[in-house]
């Protein structure tokens, strides 16, 4: 008896243990059957996925993550029956090239059924040709060619963060991705860049936090440089490098090149300077002062650990002019007036308003002064008139 008592117990656990660990599964949707579950894209075009149930859908939403990027994006999805699908738009550049892109659907069915799909993944990679890759001290290189241009910019990639870290402390904590184009004509599907109405070519982009794209021209070292200094910018401030002005996030990846840019003549203003250039001819010049004020900071006010204390206070929220007030005691203004100074290009003083209060006390006195005259005036005509009477 005793034996089957533990015969018994045992069963019951059994079927208890079980029956925990079922639920969950059938709350996910045990009773959603997926048919069918695809997905294409088409580089710099659109990505399509498809996904077909038996039965009939209420609601399909995708959800996708971008490798390098923060958050979760979200497509709904067009439903007929029980076939579903999503279009995500890659026009914008929205996935950088070579990014992994893992993604799962929610579904409900009309019946009330909820299934949530396990995640997959794809490498978002141009398909107008054969890429190779390849690893060294977490930085991936992407390319099509010869194997040498491949070696050239893991090469050249390790002497620019070396540059990037002696020049403005900056240190890679995120893996990179670097894509490797061989001319304009070829990345300009990947990237999109517009200044205005007018199209420029990009010599790179910096796409997220982890990926920097650039195609092979005469100086495409100093490219590579520049977009990895955004690249370890967005990374150290953990969020897209455009969020800060203009001046500043291109200031540091200027100030990390080789050469000194040509532009500061016409100084433009700090306000132009902070939303950047809107006109194809302002262009040059605003990268070249962006790179004369980061230089300013940094040979002038304090190094690079202020930048660097700078961008931190940035990025937990405060406005440029709190975060410059902390750091360097000035704001936007004062920073643009002492640069010009340091430039020789001083900004004349404006006189300063008078307080109202002392205006008032001015009018009162010219007031005091000009019933004061008028009283010695009348005291005199008074003195003179009764001189004559007595003389008379």
């Amino acid at each position: 008896m005793g034996a089957n008592w533990k015969v018994h117990l045992t069963f019951a656990f059994l079927f208890l243990f079980t029956s925990l660990i079922a639920a969950p599964a059938q709350a996910q949707g045990a009773g959603i059957r997926v048919l069918d579950e695809t997905f294409s894209y088409t580089f710099g075009k659109q990505a399509v996925f498809e996904i077909e149930i038996e039965g009939n859908l209420k609601e399909a939403n995708l959800f996708y993550t971008i490798e390098g990027e923060l958050g979760q994006n979200f497509r709904r999805a067009q439903i007929s029956g029980g076939k579903a699908t999503a279009i995500v738009s890659l026009t914008t550049g929205e996935i950088p090239p070579a990014s992994l892109v893992t993604y799962f659907w929610r579904l409900e069915d009309t019946r009330g059924q909820l299934l949530r799909t396990r995640e997959q993944s794809f490498r978002y990679l141009d398909q107008r040709f054969a890429w190779k890759s390849k690893t060294r001290d977490d930085v991936t290189v992407f390319w099509y060619g010869r194997d040498s241009i491949g070696n050239q910019a893991l090469d050249q990639a390790k002497k620019s963060l070396v540059v990037i870290e002696d020049l403005l402390g900056f240190t890679q904590i995120q893996p990179i991705r670097i894509i490797a184009y061989q001319n304009w004509s070829d990345m300009r599907p990947a990237v999109v860049e517009r200044w205005g109405e007018h199209q420029v070519v990009s010599l790179g982009v910096a796409m997220n936090a982890q990926t920097a794209v650039f195609f092979r021209h005469a100086s495409w070292e100093r490219t590579l440089t520049h977009e990895l200094a955004h690249v370890l910018t967005s990374q150290l401030i953990e969020g897209p490098y455009d969020r800060l002005p203009f001046w500043l996030s291109e200031g540091l990846a200027t100030y990390t090149e080789d050469q000194t840019r040509l532009g500061t003549q016409n100084p433009l203003s700090i306000g132009l300077l902070s939303s950047g250039p809107t006109r194809q001819e302002d262009i040059g010049p605003a990268y070249a002062q962006a790179q004369s004020l980061v230089t300013f900071l940094v040979q002038e006010q304090g190094g690079k650990k202020n930048v660097i204390e700078l961008l931190a206070t940035m990025s937990q929220g405060e406005t440029l002019d709190n975060a410059l007030t902390s750091v360097y005691s000035f704001d936007r203004y004062e920073l643009e007036r002492k640069w010009q100074a340091w430039l020789g290009n001083p900004i004349p003083e404006e006189p300063k308003p008078q307080p109202q209060v002392q205006l008032d006390l001015i009018r009162v006195a010219l007031a005091a002064g000009v019933f004061s005259a008028l009283c010695l005036m009348l005291f005199l005509i008074l003195l003179r008139i009764f001189w004559r009477r007595l003389e008379e």
